[in-house]
């Protein structure tokens, strides 16, 4: 009996440290993978997400900042052109006097250089931040996705109820993305709250 006990005792002990070693491989393993996977997950992104909303928060202020030289350049550009034409008030442009028509188009063209501000703006900014173009590329399309699957269904605005930023367009910061993902959660608490009371009458 106790050469059974003495041989039964060293092989179930053996038995059970080599089901601990396995399990606490299996554990190492699985640790490992998930960090990988965790790893690989953000690696994947070319740039971190403050430092994206840093960089387009920059753009968007260069877009807009050259809109006010593109207005100027398009009114005194316009002005220069249409008032170096003659203008004869018998011959009506349209039914309309030439002075009018050569005024309004020199208002069209301040216009058309407003709108064309951010454009030269967006160039530039690309410009001078010419390695990270493509980072920027591959940011914006997971951006959008983001802003796509969180922001609110434009069905339930009105007039008196725009919706928040549907675009994201304010967002610059991590702080910002968290406050808009808030006022999202907030407007559409409201509106389907409103939705259920036009049910119920």
């Amino acid at each position: 009996m106790s050469a059974f006990r003495s041989t039964l005792r060293p092989s179930a002990f053996g038995c059970f440290a080599r089901t601990h070693r396995t399990t606490v491989q299996a554990v190492r393993f699985q640790t490992t993978t998930s960090a990988t996977a965790s790893s690989a997950t953000s690696s994947a992104l070319p740039l971190t997400w403050p430092e994206y909303l840093t960089l387009r928060h920059r753009r968007r202020v260069l877009a807009q900042i050259f809109s006010i030289p593109g207005a100027i350049g398009g009114l005194v550009g316009g002005g220069a052109y249409f008032g170096s034409l003659e203008a004869d008030p018998t011959q009506p442009i349209f039914g309309v006097e030439p002075m009018f028509v050569y005024a309004g188009a020199t208002l069209g063209c301040m216009g058309l250089g407003y709108l064309a501000g951010p454009t030269i703006g967006t160039l530039f900014f690309k410009a001078i931040n010419g390695s990270r173009n493509k980072a920027m590329d591959v940011m914006d399309k997971r951006f959008y996705e983001h802003i796509k699957a969180r922001r609110v269904d434009p069905s339930y605005q009105s007039v008196n109820n725009p919706t928040p930023d549907y675009y994201g367009e304010k967002i610059k910061s991590m702080s910002t993305y968290r406050r808009w993902l808030r006022d999202q959660a907030a407007y559409r608490r409201k509106a389907l709250h409103g939705m259920k009371e036009e049910e119920a009458l």
